[in-house]
C-alpha cells in the first residue's frame, strides 16, 4: 500500500465496475482529506490485501447477486471477530435493505448507509461515520445478544436459514415435518415482522440471518434448524 503520511486508509468493496467509479467521483479527496480511498472488486480482494495492509475503515457495497452480497457480509464478521478495532460500514442497496440490516444485525457494525441516499447526503453521512468512529450503539446486556432476532420465533428463523440454501417450502415442510400450508403462513408472518413484502425481500433478510455469527452456542449447520 502506498504511504501517505498521516492519512487513514479505507477499503472499499464495490463489485461493480460502474458504481465505483461514481463512488470514486463522489468521495474524491482532496490533498487536505484525512483518508484514502482504496478500492476492491470482490471480498477475496480485500482478504488478501488485509494481510499485508492496515486499514481504518472497510466499507462494503451491497450490490449485484446474492453470492457477491452475502460474500461482503460474511467479511465483515471475520473483520468483526479478528480486527474489532477496524470500523465496518455497510452500504446497502435501498432504505429497506438498510433497515434490516440494522434490525437482523446491530451489534456487528458500526454504520449502515442506504445508497439511494441522495449524493450530498450519501457523502456527508460516510464522512460523518468515519470521523465519529461510526454509530455509537448502547452496551448490551450479556442476556440480550440474541435481540436481533427477538422478533422472529424459532419456527420463522428456521424457514429462513433453508431458503438461502436453497430449499423450496415444500422441501422445507417436509424437514420441519409441518404442513406445508402451516410454513406458507410462518414464511408470511415473517415478511410481515420484517416490513418485506416480496420473495426477494425475504432471501435479503435470510442472507443476513446466514451471514451472522453463531451467538446461541448452536453449530453452523443443522441446530439452526431445530
Amino acid at each position: 500500500m502506498e504511504k501517505h503520511h498521516g492519512k487513514q486508509h479505507v477499503a472499499i468493496v464495490e463489485p461493480c465496475v460502474m458504481a465505483e467509479v461514481g463512488l470514486r467521483h463522489l468521495l474524491a479527496a482532496s490533498s487536505r482529506s484525512p483518508y484514502v480511498f482504496h478500492f476492491f472488486h470482490s471480498a477475496d480482494a480485500l482478504r488478501e490485501s488485509l494481510l499485508s495492509d492496515d486499514f481504518f475503515a472497510v466499507i462494503c457495497c451491497l450490490s449485484g447477486t446474492r453470492e457477491l452480497r452475502l460474500e461482503s457480509l460474511l467479511i465483515q464478521d471475520e473483520i468483526a471477530n479478528s480486527r474489532p478495532d477496524i470500523l465496518r460500514i455497510i452500504l446497502a442497496s435501498d432504505r429497506q435493505e438498510a433497515e434490516l440490516i440494522k434490525q437482523l444485525s446491530p451489534t456487528l457494525l458500526n454504520g449502515v448507509v442506504s445508497k439511494a441516499e441522495s449524493l450530498s447526503r450519501l457523502k456527508s453521512t460516510i464522512l460523518e461515520l468515519l470521523r465519529n468512529g461510526g454509530t455509537q450503539q448502547p452496551a448490551q446486556e450479556e442476556g440480550d445478544i440474541t435481540v436481533h432476532h427477538r422478533f422472529l420465533s424459532p419456527t420463522e428463523l428456521a424457514i429462513l436459514r433453508y431458503m438461502t440454501c436453497g430449499y423450496s417450502l415444500t422441501d422445507i415442510a417436509a424437514r420441519l415435518e409441518r404442513n406445508i400450508k402451516t410454513i406458507r403462513a410462518h414464511k408470511f408472518n415473517a415478511m410481515a415482522k420484517l416490513g418485506v413484502n416480496s420473495d426477494i425481500g425475504l432471501l435479503s433478510a435470510a442472507d443476513l440471518l446466514m451471514s451472522l455469527p453463531d451467538r446461541e452456542g448452536l453449530s453452523s449447520d443443522q441446530s439452526y434448524f431445530l
